[in-house]
């Protein structure tokens, strides 16, 4: 291993951690998980740097790369839950904001934003890992579907499945904040 690789590999990194490190935590809905899943995903990275052939950007290779990783950590949870019986998640109950006149523009974003958190919680992984990837990330449906193994308009209607429900569930709040 060259000098100049462990410095190219450090800029790759310093550039791009914090964007695969949100794309982690949307899609594992979890700090610890993410933080661990960003490591692993860097690991890989670096084990096939030569691997890498320049057909495209090194953030879309890297993006893929953690997208993938978060997919092989969530099929062993499932097999692990399925072994151990299943473990059920506690629901999270949604709590109203103070009354209008006591809230800023930012308690306002600040809450809507934990409440789409909480809605993108529960939805099914499918859905939620499109919805993430095409809104979040500004992936076509396309390279969603090349990165996920599944057509494009498949692709197309879990986004839309998850937006239809994701409005659904925040529909309370959106007359109470004065967003629409």
């Amino acid at each position: 291993m060259s000098g100049a690789d462990e410095s190219e590999f450090r800029r790759l990194f310093d550039a791009h951690r914090d964007a695969v490190h949100r794309l982690l935590f949307r899609l594992a809905r979890n700090r610890a998980d993410a933080d661990d899943l960003l490591q692993e995903t860097f690991l890989t990275v670096w084990r096939k740097r030569g691997q890498f052939e320049g057909r495209g950007s090194a953030e879309g290779w890297l993006k893929r790369t953690a997208f993938r990783t978060y997919l092989n950590s969530r099929e062993k949870r499932q097999r692990r839950d399925r072994l151990d019986g299943g473990v059920p998640r506690s629901a999270v109950e949604p709590t109203a904001p103070p009354a209008d006149g006591e809230v800023s523009r930012r308690e306002s974003v600040a809450f809507l934003a934990a409440r789409l958190d909480e809605a993108l919680a529960v939805l099914p992984d499918e859905m939620r890992e499109a919805f993430v990837l095409f809104r979040y990330e500004g992936l076509t449906c396309a390279q969603i579907g090349e990165m996920t193994g599944v057509p494009p308009k498949t692709v197309e209607t879990r986004v839309r499945r998850a937006t239809v429900a994701l409005a659904e569930r925040l529909a309370p709040w959106r007359d109470h904040l004065g967003t629409h």
